[in-house]
């Protein structure tokens, strides 16, 4: 369901093809987000077909035709009335290295700790990208679109994502000091 107000999301900007969207979301939203091509698609087609955005065709030279989707003032209103809506419960979250770490006492130690510092050094290099790779993007885009109100809270976004991995790196080096005195 979410996949679609991210798709609507995208199109307030501006018109986008099913493969803009995924370079979006990709540099954007990827990281608390994703969605593949083949998701894309469908979510779009059915988009189109309630009314909430239009396509156009557009004819390329030696490729195949571009399909660029344009949000309606259809589906503005519904990308605003999900704004506006407020969530009723906590949405769970799915971590599947949480949940090894979780079930891990059975390894070895030196095995939990190898696991571990290997999901260290993946967060630290996810912290990187969100200091560097994603800050740079953000900006890359207020300049291309001049949108700096929408800009604020995309750069909400990755410092919340920056926090996490911060977050989260504390964590692992702290389980890996109890691991190390503990097991």
């Amino acid at each position: 369901m979410s996949l679609k107000y991210t798709l609507l999301g995208f199109l307030t900007y501006g018109p986008l093809t099913g493969y803009d969207l995924k370079k979006h979301i990709n540099n954007s939203t990827k990281f608390f987000w994703d969605a593949k091509l083949s998701q894309i698609y469908p979510t779009l087609k059915k988009i189109e077909n309630d009314g909430l955005a239009v396509s156009e065709v557009m004819p390329q030279n030696g490729k195949p035709d571009k399909k660029i989707y344009i949000i309606t003032d259809k589906g503005r209103a519904a990308l605003l009335a999900w704004l506006g809506d407020f969530p009723k419960e906590i949405t769970a979250t799915k971590d599947s290295e949480l949940l090894r770490s979780f079930f891990a006492g059975s390894l070895e130690k030196e095995n939990i700790l190898t696991h571990l510092r290997h999901h260290m050094a993946l967060r630290q290099a996810q912290l990187h990208k969100y200091q560097t790779e994603t800050k740079d993007y953000i900006k890359q885009v207020i300049i291309d679109t001049g949108l700096e109100r929408e800009a604020i809270m995309w750069e909400l976004t990755r410092r919340f994502g920056e926090q996490y991995e911060q977050m989260y790196i504390t964590w692992l080096e702290d389980a890996i000091q109890l691991i190390e005195d503990e097991m």
